[in-house]
């Protein structure tokens, strides 16, 4: 669908620890061009960027993915961006926040975000494979860190409002992949040289529900946004 986000699962149950479903990335592909998310087992950090998936890896590597791979959590849609501006240069991840939330029609929608340039200095995470599911903020702590200077490449990701926070990851999520295809990561901070910020506001949305019977015996009920936002900002 047009201006439609595609959650392939709710982002509670990766919080809760339930880290493998029934999704495989081919079947989210169908939904769309562009995204992110994580592979089962969270084995690293996802990018979709012009229809081809990036497994962005603990050890910093990254590899093309076999599609039948499954994804216990991706967001994805079809990039169509309706405005862009040029990012000022020299700023922060939280500054050039603030300059994208300006250019918003409104904080109730979604907005899918691509921001490619070249970066000063940038510092992002990647996740390794788990052997056993445990809540994710657990999991947080094993995050590996990865610092760059001098760096081109695009931001992939999405603006959420606060109110879908047991739907998918709110405010700025985002994931670095170098021009090179070489590097990449969950995004913690940068400061940008150049670039330009190309944004699409989505404003329907489609979930799928998974039938493990990890998922269906679960408690999602609880409120566990003050986790995500530590395991993921």
């Amino acid at each position: 669908m047009t201006n439609s986000l595609y959650v392939s699962s709710p982002v509670n149950a990766l919080v809760q620890g339930i880290l493998r479903e029934d999704k495989t990335l081919k079947q989210v592909l169908r939904h769309g061009n562009f995204g992110l998310g994580t592979f089962n087992d969270l084995d690293g950090e996802m990018v979709l960027a012009d229809g081809i998936f990036y497994q962005l890896r603990s050890d910093g590597s990254v590899l093309i993915p076999d599609l039948n791979l499954g994804t216990p959590y991706a967001c994805v849609t079809q990039f169509k961006p309706v405005n862009s501006f040029e990012a000022p240069k020299q700023v922060t991840y939280s500054d050039l926040q603030q300059a994208i939330s300006k250019s918003m029609l409104s904080s109730n929608l979604v907005y899918a975000i691509r921001i490619e340039g070249t970066f000063t200095k940038i510092r992002l995470r990647s996740v390794p494979k788990q052997d056993a599911y445990r809540p994710l903020v657990e999991v947080a702590g094993d995050q590996k860190e990865f610092n760059y200077e001098g760096i081109a490449g695009q931001l992939v990701g999405f603006w959420t409002p606060d109110f879908m926070h047991s739907i998918s990851v709110p405010g700025f999520h985002l994931h670095f992949l170098s021009a090179d295809k070489s590097h990449g990561g969950h995004v913690l901070d940068f400061l940008i040289e150049e670039g330009e910020v190309s944004l699409q506001p989505l404003d329907q949305l489609s979930l799928d529900l998974p039938h493990t019977i990890e998922y269906l015996h679960a408690n999602l009920d609880q409120d566990n946004s003050a986790d995500l936002n530590k395991a993921e900002h």
